[in-house]
């Protein structure tokens, strides 16, 4: 039987499938919860709560920062976050402006080496939508551009492409407030990815109370070996696909979830003000 995904993505962000979409997908899948963890946006949280009404389905609200270490980038899940938080709700609409303000530069990058894109109707989130580089390698793919999102990356907009532009990011220990004041838990995100395990002991001075051991792209050693790290530091462990839709990000839903307790360990995190 499968466990919850706490990590999905949908059309708020750089996810192919709407929130509704996802409840229905996760019913079919019979997950028990779902957390619709989008890229500095909350507008999928409502959608899929009135979704999954009296369908036995729980959705957790969620929200996914990136943050900057130095040159390292950061990624931190806020779980039970009230997402009706005006103080929360001004800080993501800002985050989305900034990212509203990167995309036009690399249009304008990519424009000036004769390659056209109208970016238009690329979401249908509307303002909180948050918008990303996935969004324009999916406009350079349906025109014609590249081949497929991996070609757009690496020749476009990747991190050493030639029409990358840097992403106005926050600390990890703001992340982090944000998420807290806002009622929810602060956790890691696929820390076999971002390679940040150094950062850890200073990252739970700031409120950190876990870390995503369960993910897509750790193979079953890193997943033990971050269960293992959690456990020894009293944090909580989850987990999730990073599921987007598409095969460049994340894996299919369900394919990663967290283990048993781990929602009820949330919870009581949110109910205790994070209190591990």
């Amino acid at each position: 039987m499968p466990g919850p995904d706490l990590h999905l993505h949908s059309t708020f962000s750089d996810g192919l499938f709407t929130p509704e979409q996802l409840v229905a997908r996760a019913v079919e899948l019979h997950l028990p919860a779902i957390a619709i963890a989008d890229h500095d946006s909350v507008g999928g949280v409502e959608p899929a709560l009135r979704a999954a009404e009296a369908t036995g389905l729980l959705v957790v609200p969620a929200v996914e920062l990136s943050a900057e270490a130095g040159e390292r980038t950061v990624h931190l899940l806020g779980y039970h976050i009230d997402h009706t938080d005006g103080s929360l709700l001004g800080h993501l609409a800002e985050l989305r402006d900034h990212r509203r303000a990167r995309a036009r530069r690399i249009v304008r990058s990519l424009s000036a080496a004769g390659i056209e894109l109208d970016l238009a109707g690329t979401s249908s989130a509307g303002d909180e939508a948050a918008i990303g580089r996935a969004h324009i390698a999916r406009a350079l793919v349906q025109a014609g551009f590249a081949r497929d999102m991996a070609d757009a990356f690496e020749r476009f907009v990747g991190d050493h492409a030639p029409h990358f532009v840097a992403k106005s990011l926050v600390t990890p220990e703001r992340a982090i407030e944000w998420i807290t004041q806002a009622g929810g838990v602060a956790v890691l995100a696929h820390p076999g990815l971002s390679r940040v395990d150094d950062l850890i002991p200073s990252l739970i001075g700031a409120g950190l109370a876990g870390i995503e051991a369960c993910h897509a792209s750790h193979d079953p050693l890193t997943a033990e070996r971050y269960r293992t790290l959690a456990a020894g530091l009293g944090l909580i462990v989850t987990g999730g696909s990073d599921y987007h839709g598409s095969q460049r990000e994340g894996g299919d839903m369900g394919c990663a979830w967290a283990p048993e307790g781990s929602l009820e360990a949330l919870l009581t995190a949110a109910r205790t003000g994070g209190i591990r």
